[in-house]
């Protein structure tokens, strides 16, 4: 099989792996290669990263604006801090290995994890520590499981989890 193009991945040709952590770090586990579960068959992952904004808490407004004018003041936001999310969704017929994936996902709610994901296109794991803040129980229908977990980034995202040390 040759690799798709990049207008034709998809999230079942990416790679999720994870690790329960016993505390949250900003370095990369160093026996993840060796330990990571491998959540396969996404049928969607999104990880985004939002940078807050940081302004004055009431901009100065001096008088009433003349009609059309708009306000008087505007206020300048700066960049603040970093935050990062990951929701995942599957809809998956499980081997034993890909549910004890899963379960193992959803044990650790409340927990911290060293997630890594990509395309089978890339090369370069972006993600680090998150806190595993929501999960569902996956109840299959003729056999297809569908799945969603949320997590919530615990410091730094990283482009390339391999700097993470």
């Amino acid at each position: 099989m040759t690799a798709p193009t990049p207008d034709v991945i998809y999230g079942d040709q990416s790679l999720f792996r994870f690790m329960v952590l016993t505390e949250p770090t900003a370095v990369r586990p160093a026996n993840f290669d060796a330990t990571a579960l491998e959540l396969p068959e996404l049928s969607t992952s999104d990880m985004p990263v939002t940078i807050a904004t940081v302004a004055r808490d009431t901009p100065a407004m001096y008088g009433t604006p003349a009609a059309g004018g708009g306000p008087t003041s505007w206020a300048k936001p700066k960049a603040g801090q970093g935050s990062w999310t990951i929701t995942l969704t599957g809809n998956v017929q499980p081997t034993a290995p890909q549910r004890a994936a899963m379960t193992a996902l959803r044990a650790a709610r409340g927990k911290y994890v060293w997630v890594e994901r990509r395309t089978d296109a890339e090369t370069v794991n972006e993600g680090g520590c998150a806190l595993v803040t929501s999960t569902g129980k996956p109840i299959p229908v003729e056999g297809i499981v569908t799945f969603t977990v949320g997590l919530t980034g615990w410091g730094q995202h990283f482009e390339d989890t391999s700097t993470a040390v």
